[in-house]
């Protein structure tokens, strides 16, 4: 018997054990409720953890702050409920040990009327946050970029999860909306426009590039529209990436450590100083492969590109002024590539050729946010932002000597100046108003060798300032508890044609019932082309001349329709249809180009003009069902058809109208270890969508010129074979008292399906053959959480 109570006691005192050391795996669940529209914050709402048990409840105070102690690690779901206000649930937080989760939750006010009706929350994780968006827009977050098999950790490559975006090659993360061009798309970080965002940006396409340089350690939540956006975003035809930097933790040091294929990451976040509020938050990150590069054999180590990124921004608030924040981006990429000196061995042009290449972005921003007692608040920022790019190319002759063939000098800046002024006049009706104003400076050199051994010749020597300004205003009116109405005017002037641009934009909805909608929204949108074109050197027989610098903006209008209806409150489908009509669309005359099909020419140098059109039709379906019980799923299927016409009349297929795309997203997590300290989640993609348009090769032609000649006259007539992937992500998490670790494995193209990357011309052969190989692209990475 006194064995039987020892054992009983050792056992009790394992169980206390046990419990005390699972109670201490707990962290802190902060931040503020405001109103979505006036962002002024709301005392007394009710916050609650309604995945724990018993449930954990706060109330905000004064100030709208509230705080919750001891929350247990894991996934969780909030809710919010606010007199008077839209009961809001927040799902899939992943709370960890490692950071405390600062949360800024939106409320939206409720139209009163005679009759009341209890409504239950419906999830509504996409909602945009946005209040202005209407259609053709969701919310996404970095955690789902890192989730998200195929996501990377880039927002890039995650939207090609999303309906009605597709992308080029599995090398990069080019972004195709709805059969349009990727330089249609409009980047903004902090509410400014930057410059592609990206490693080794507009090497292929204008608007692709290779992996994101904004770290998913320093990016919120944020807004990824697909068509007939708001009034308050311009200079964009296709879509809009509005990306926020989350602010630091002000209460207490956080850090962060990463290592993995891409990149090693250190990240940092905390208070500034006692009582202030004030915080700061930083990433810097190196390539891998860039720091181990001296270990790589020479035939190996010229070709590893190398990169680097750093973003920060340190948040200020005062008592009586306002807050103020000041955020930054650089990064910096290079590359060398040498030619093949043994001429036995050349199968292609490009094994006679080498170059070294240098990019550069950079922004720097100093933001302040005031907001007023009761219905509004006015932001004003002040950004410098440019990007360089410098390129120099060579080719080895016949004779083995080497020739220059191409030279790219590119150094563009510009200063913006923008402020937005957001009134709340009743729960029925809110404004938004505000202008942008950017003063642009280049300095661009464009040289190329029409003929290899013949000397450089002069494309584009162009160096000036042009001012773009745009002006914008928008109303949101709640006319019933059902009905509201979003309607906008933008003005958009570049002084560089003198020309001015009114595009309207408007947006309905119309809640059926409790879990039902259907919307409608419209928008006229325009986009500067990229400034080589204007400044193209054209020979005209006498001399060279710059036509295209009268060249107008490339415009569209977009209609959409939405219906949306939560099938259960975890379970939601959406079906667009949308149509959008492009004209002044720039052409070359009496000829079938058109810039909507543009790769990375640098060195065009053709008279443009305004004739050309196009056309986007097509049907998107998305069925999403929320991480819950843990797991979750996305089905998404895109069938679209793009068109364009050239100054010749002709209506052709696009270089994008690879017609249909459609993905299925599968994600499981388990809970294990004996404290439930740690998270399994396997996450799976399957990705099937069709070719890419291309045009027949003259074969005869690219005999006698050993190169590759196409049919031009039968331009995007041919059809690559669909395309079939599969991707996916292990995730580890372990939870310990002080840090949190994550081991992530993502995989893309586990089929090894090959990839096209062109056509070239084989010595050897005397054939034009297909660049092609296939490329699994593995990333591997521990991050530590403390």
């Amino acid at each position: 018997m006194r064995i039987l109570r020892i054992i009983i006691g050792i056992a009790l005192l394992n169980a206390v054990y046990y419990t005390a050391n699972a109670q201490e795996l707990t962290q802190v669940v902060r931040g503020q409720v405001i109103d979505i529209e006036s962002q002024t914050p709301l005392a007394f709402a009710s916050i609650a953890i309604v995945t724990t048990n018993p449930v954990l409840g706060s109330i905000s105070d004064d100030n709208g702050n509230f705080r919750l102690e001891k929350v247990p690690v894991g996934r969780h779901d909030i809710k919010v409920a606010y007199m008077g206000y839209e009961t809001q649930v927040i799902p899939e937080l992943m709370v960890s040990t490692g950071k405390e989760m600062v949360l800024t939750i939106k409320m939206k006010e409720q139209i009163t009327e005679l009759k009341e009706v209890a409504v239950k929350a419906y999830t509504k994780k996409d909602k945009p946050l946005n209040s202005m968006a209407t259609v053709s827009a969701r919310t996404f977050s970095v955690e789902e970029a890192r989730r998200y098999a195929g996501g990377w950790d880039d927002p890039g490559r995650l939207v090609a999860s999303f309906a009605g975006v597709t992308t080029d090659v599995l090398r990069d993360n080019t972004i195709i909306i709805r059969g349009n061009s990727p330089k249609g798309l409009l980047w903004r970080l902090e509410g400014i426009e930057i410059p592609n965002p990206n490693h080794f940006a507009n090497l292929t396409t204008f608007g692709g590039g290779g992996i994101s340089a904004l770290s998913a350690l320093v990016v919120g939540n944020s807004d990824f529209f697909t068509g007939a956006f708001p009034a308050e975003y311009g200079n964009a035809v296709s879509g809009v990436f509005d990306i926020k930097l989350r602010s630091g933790n002000n209460e207490k040091h956080e850090h962060a450590f990463q290592i993995g294929t891409i990149g090693l990451d250190i990240s940092s976040e905390g208070p500034l100083g006692k009582d202030t509020r004030a915080s700061y938050l930083f990433n810097y990150r190196y390539s891998t492969f860039g720091l181990i590069k001296s270990v790589f054999p020479e035939e190996i180590k010229d070709f590893i590109p190398v990169y680097q990124d750093l973003s920060f921004k340190i948040n200020m608030p005062t008592k009586k002024t306002g807050i103020f924040s000041i955020w930054g981006l650089a990064s910096d990429d290079s590359d060398e590539f040498k030619a093949e000196e043994d001429s036995s061995k050349w199968e292609m042009i490009e094994d006679r050729m080498d170059g070294t290449l240098t990019q550069r972005i950079g922004g720097l921003g100093l933001n302040h946010r005031y907001i007023f007692q009761k219905n509004a608040w006015l932001n004003t920022s002040l950004a410098i932002t440019g990007d360089y790019m410098k390129y120099e190319g060579g080719i080895l002759g016949y004779d083995l000597n080497r020739y220059e063939n191409e030279y790219i000098h590119v150094r563009n800046y510009k200063y913006t100046f923008t402020s937005v002024y957001n009134r709340k006049f009743s729960a029925k009706h809110a404004n938004r108003t505000g202008f942008i104003v950017d003063n642009m400076h280049y300095n661009t050199v464009l040289k190329h060798a029409p003929v290899y051994d013949q000397g450089l010749v002069d494309v584009v020597d162009e160096k000036g300032a042009s001012n773009m300004v745009q002006i914008f205003s928008q109303s949101k009116f709640n006319i019933t508890k059902r009905l509201w109405v979003n309607a906008g005017l933008r003005g958009h002037y570049f002084d560089l044609n003198n020309e001015l641009v009114i595009e309207p934009r408007l947006g309905l909805s119309y809640n059926i019932g409790k879990a039902q909608s259907v919307s409608l929204g419209y928008g006229k949108h325009s986009r500067i082309e990229p400034l080589s074109l204007y400044f193209a050197g054209v020979s005209d027989g006498s001399g060279i001349s710059q036509p295209n610098k009268d060249l107008k903006v490339s415009k569209a209008h977009h209609l959409v329709l939405a219906y949306d209806i939560s099938l259960n409150p975890n379970l939601r489908l959406k079906i667009e249809p949308y149509t959008q009509i492009l004209f002044d669309v720039p052409v070359i005359p009496d000829s079938n180009f058109s810039v909507l099909n543009m790769d990375a020419d640098f060195y065009f140098n053709e008279e443009l003009v305004n004739t050309g059109t196009g056309r986007n039709m097509g049907i998107e379906f998305t069925l999403e069902r929320f991480l819950k019980d843990g797991y979750y799923y996305l089905f998404t299927a895109s069938f679209f058809d793009s068109k364009f016409k050239g100054d010749d009349g002709i209506e052709r297929n696009t270089r994008f109208n690879t017609q249909y795309v459609f993905n299925f997203l599968y994600g499981k997590e388990w809970i294990v270890g004996k404290q439930n300290n740690k998270i399994i989640g396997v996450n799976a993609k399957v990705n099937f969508f069709g070719g890419r348009r291309t045009t027949p090769v003259n074969d005869m032609e690219s005999d006698l010129s050993q190169d590759v000649v196409y049919h031009y006259s039968q331009l995007y007539e041919d059809k690559e074979p669909d395309k079939f992937h599969i991707s996916a992500t292990v995730n580890y998490r372990i939870n310990k008292k002080r840090h949190s670790s994550i081991w992530s494995l993502q995989m893309v193209n586990l089929l090894m399906a090959k990839e096209n990357y062109g056509l070239y011309y084989n010595y050897k052969t005397e054939q034009v053959e297909r660049f092609e190989f296939a490329v699994l692209v593995p990333n591997i990475s521990y991050k530590i959480e403390f």
